[in-house]
């Protein structure tokens, strides 16, 4: 499958993209070790430069909100362990995407993390994936970096993938993405800092419909996801610091999100989602929230 950056081209390649089933399972990441030690993204130090302090405690309790979150709506949760000297671990959208292959078997792409300190996490949720019976899929040496879920957002309902390229996802690693999927892949250039992952600034929540921050893109990015959804709702800066496009649809029914976009919630309530709002504060801290905390599970 090609990657396709000509935005008339978008709905067609959508059109005919084999179904996806809907999620039914996530994987999250134990918090124990969970810390802010370096600044790796624009949001883990405060105006002043000094790193933000987790309240672990705190962390442990949203963490496990979140958890019971998704099992109120009937997605099953499976949790890997956490492991020490790795205070970013419970990010475990980062360190693979998944993905169902030619065989209907599931599978993983491993991710090739750009900062030192979060390489060490990958071999691990190598072992898991293996464990659980996934193929297990390299990128060719020397594409790097690559850092799963948090650029690769799947299309809801189609096998297809909108692919972020910028901070932490280089543009090489699309095609590859694409072949080893089998799905098109739909390029969108990050240009700003603050919105290093393409999580931070996109959210899918059905194959019509997604929340998205417009500056966090360049213009041919933005032509590309009009053409992909025929309800894209632009988020501000206010609700996009708040990492409401970290949100979470996983049925096209259910909205998880942090709490304190009252307007947006209102709206998403208005054209008929469930909406749990959450707190994910202490994990904002390190420039993540719930799409962030999550794998979806194949």
């Amino acid at each position: 499958m090609p990657v396709i950056s000509e935005p008339s081209a978008i709905a067609s390649a959508l059109r005919d993209a084999p179904p996806r089933p809907p999620c039914g399972a996530v994987l999250m990441a134990d918090p124990a070790g969970f810390r802010v030690e370096s600044v790796i993204n624009p949001w883990m130090a405060d105006a002043t430069g000094m790193l933000n302090v987790i309240d672990s405690m705190r962390a442990r309790e949203q963490w496990n909100a979140l958890r019971q979150a998704y099992l109120s709506i009937d997605i099953d949760v499976q949790v890997i362990d956490s492991a020490p000297g790795m205070p970013d671990f419970c990010f475990c959208a980062n360190q693979a995407v998944t993905f169902l292959d030619a065989g209907n078997r599931p599978a993983a792409i491993l991710s090739r993390m750009r900062s030192p300190s979060r390489q060490p996490e990958v071999p691990l949720f190598e072992r898991w994936y293996r464990h659980k019976g996934y193929q297990v899929h390299q990128l060719p040496h020397g594409v790097a970096p690559f850092e799963g879920t948090g650029d690769a957002i799947w299309h809801h309902g189609k096998r297809a993938i909108w692919g972020g390229a910028g901070p932490r996802t280089a543009d090489t690693a699309w095609e590859h993405v694409a072949a080893i999927t089998g799905a098109p892949v739909f390029p969108l250039r990050l240009v700003d800092p603050r919105y290093y992952h393409l999580d931070t600034c996109l959210c899918v929540l059905t194959q019509d419909t997604a929340l998205c921050v417009p500056a966090a893109f360049d213009e041919a990015s933005r032509q590309r996801l009009h053409k992909g959804f025929a309800n894209l709702v632009a988020v501000d800066d206010e609700d996009a610091a708040n990492f409401a496009c970290n949100a979470h649809c996983p049925d096209d029914e259910n909205v998880l999100i942090q709490k304190g976009s009252s307007d947006l919630v209102e709206a998403l309530v208005r054209a008929g989602f469930g909406v749990i709002e959450l707190d994910t504060s202490e994990f904002m801290k390190s420039g993540g929230s719930v799409f962030c905390l999550k794998q979806e599970l194949v």
